[in-house]
């Protein structure tokens, strides 16, 4: 059996709120806690929080961390805080690393069995991001997550795994007794243009046509290169994403996390010098029909298992795609899983997906992931 409780609330200090979030979900649960999903916009104090909840809910594993943004009861991207708590015949484990580990310290901490799910969170602004993906590819268990960040410029997101809460490294939960069922799909497409990676380094784009990357980002969708550097555009270029072909003819989506203030373009993967990368553009009705099949796809993937909680990981771009119509992918999930399934949306800056029959990590930019819990 496997339980699943969500609760919203805003407007309290981080201690408080998460334990007013508690008693609400406990109220509700018929089984004893066994783990938690904690998310909060930056406004709050996750460790404060943590401690809290561990007052309250006694030896409970607890993964999460510092949004932009998480669902309201309505699905609208709000501030505040969102608390699922996860009860029945499973096991938890989790924790943090400050930094990569070896690859044997990696597997002795996580513990990996096929019968395992593991949730994966980083911060948006990790280094070597691609040796962490190598680490991760070697699990031999089904795997969820996405990059965190607050608001870059007032400080870094807290991650929150197993007891302990902290800044940087990697943050993780491992359940045994659930089963995954992962769906994912994205809204963008080619314009058709493209754009040669003229120079770069590490995780920034410094050239595009032999040009500073804002440079540009101004001949092809209009304001000046100065104007990309600074607020709103700074970060509203994630809706531009560059579209690099693989060889089966799909796209590998490469979403800056924003301009940087001599024009390059700040990364999370490295991009490599010399690739043609089309300009990639979000379209709100296919987005919001990608969501739709993301989630026939879970549900297909939990083979007739009946679903206790759908966590949706949603790319930050969706939250500037659907600002005219910020609740439509909470209304569509909501009538095609019905009133009693807690549904939890929050927003990062990229996804982790590696569902039971694949062996490599992936991170998807500009995509919405659904994740459906149920019992194993």
């Amino acid at each position: 059996m496997l339980q699943a409780i969500s609760e919203y609330g805003v407007g309290s200090l981080g201690r408080e709120l998460s334990v007013q979030l508690a008693h609400k979900a406990l109220k509700r649960l018929e089984v004893e806690p066994v783990a938690a999903f904690l998310w909060a916009t930056a406004e709050y104090n996750l460790d404060e929080s943590v401690n809290a909840l561990q007052v309250l809910l006694g030896d409970v594993m607890v993964w999460g961390g510092t949004v932009r943004r998480v669902w309201d009861a309505e699905g609208r991207p709000a501030r505040g805080m969102v608390l699922a708590v996860l009860g029945g015949d499973i096991r938890a484990h989790g924790g943090r690393f400050e930094k990569q580990p070896s690859q044997a310290a990696f597997t002795d901490e996580l513990h990996p069995a096929p019968s395992s799910v593991a949730f994966w969170a980083m911060e948006a602004m990790q280094p070597r991001l691609p040796r962490w993906l190598s680490l991760l590819s070697g699990l031999s268990m089904p795997l969820v997550g996405g990059l965190l960040g607050g608001r870059f410029q007032i400080g870094r997101p807290t991650l929150v795994g197993g007891r302990t809460t902290g800044h940087g490294g990697a943050s993780f939960l491992v359940l045994d007794g659930v089963r995954l069922g992962l769906g994912w799909g994205s809204g963008w497409r080619s314009s058709g243009l493209w754009t040669e990676i003229s120079e770069s380094s590490g995780e920034w784009v410094r050239r595009l046509n032999d040009k500073p990357a804002a440079e540009t980002l101004a001949e092809v969708f209009g304001p000046p290169p100065r104007q990309w550097a600074y607020a709103p555009l700074r970060e509203f270029v994630r809706l531009y994403p560059l579209g690099l072909r693989r060889p089966d003819g799909g796209w590998d989506i490469r979403a800056p996390l924003h301009v940087e203030a001599d024009g390059s373009l700040r990364m999370t993967l490295p991009v490599p010098r010399g690739r043609r990368a089309y300009w990639m553009v979000g379209d709100i009705q296919d987005a919001a029909q990608a969501a739709e099949e993301a989630l026939a796809r879970a549900v297909r993937a939990l083979e007739g298992h009946t679903p206790a909680l759908a966590l949706l990981l949603v790319d930050w771009a969706w939250y500037y795609l659907f600002t005219a119509h910020e609740t439509m992918v909470a209304q569509r999930m909501r009538r095609l899983l019905g009133s009693e399934i807690p549904l939890v949306g929050v927003y990062t800056y990229g996804n982790l997906v590696m569902p039971a029959a694949e062996s490599e990590a992936r991170l998807l930019h500009n995509h919405l992931v659904v994740a459906l819990l149920a019992a194993d």
